[in-house]
C-alpha cells in the first residue's frame, strides 16, 4: 500500500513540475525578472574573451604578412626597395626573379626580424609580387642658386 501511495505522489509531483507549477499560489515572488547577476557577468566575460582573442589573432596575422611598395634599385648587396612615404629601405630576398630595377612594385612577404644587410637596411623576404606599377618617377631636385 505504501508503494502505491509513493507512486501516486511521484506522479502528481512530476505532473506539477512538468506543467510549470513551480510555486504555490500563496507564495510571494521576489519580483526579479530576467537573467541573474552571475549570468550577466558570465556572458560579459565570454564576450570580452572572444573580442580579445579575435583582436590578438588579427594583429598576429597582420604582423606576419606585410606588403611593401616602393621603387626598386640595385645595390652592392642586391635589390632594394625604397618606400617613398616612410623613407625606409628594405633589402629584397626570396622570390625576386620578376623584380625589375627602376620599377615601382608592391610585394607581399615578411619582414625578417633582426636581419640587416651591410648597409643597415632591414631584409624583406618576398613571397609574391602583388603589383608592378611601371617605372619610378624621377624626383626633381631643387635647383640651388649659383654662388
Amino acid at each position: 500500500m505504501s508503494r502505491r501511495r509513493g507512486m501516486i505522489a511521484f506522479a502528481a509531483l512530476s505532473s506539477l513540475l512538468l506543467c510549470g507549477a513551480t510555486t504555490p499560489t500563496g507564495c510571494q515572488s521576489s519580483g526579479h525578472i530576467g537573467p541573474t547577476t552571475g549570468e550577466v557577468v558570465g556572458a560579459t566575460v565570454g564576450i570580452v574573451a572572444v573580442v580579445v582573442v579575435g583582436t590578438v589573432v588579427l594583429v598576429e596575422v597582420h604582423k606576419s604578412h606585410h606588403t611593401v611598395q616602393g621603387c626598386v634599385t640595385a645595390g652592392p648587396d642586391g635589390l632594394k626597395v625604397h618606400q617613398k612615404d616612410s623613407q625606409k629601405v628594405y633589402a629584397l630576398t626570396g622570390v625576386t626573379a620578376n623584380v625589375k630595377v627602376g620599377d615601382v612594385i608592391k610585394v607581399h612577404g615578411d619582414k625578417v626580424r633582426g636581419q640587416k644587410d651591410s648597409a643597415g637596411d632591414q631584409d624583406f623576404a618576398v613571397e609574391q609580387i602583388s603589383r608592378d606599377y611601371g617605372p619610378c618617377k624621377a624626383e626633381l631636385a631643387t635647383p640651388t642658386a649659383p654662388q
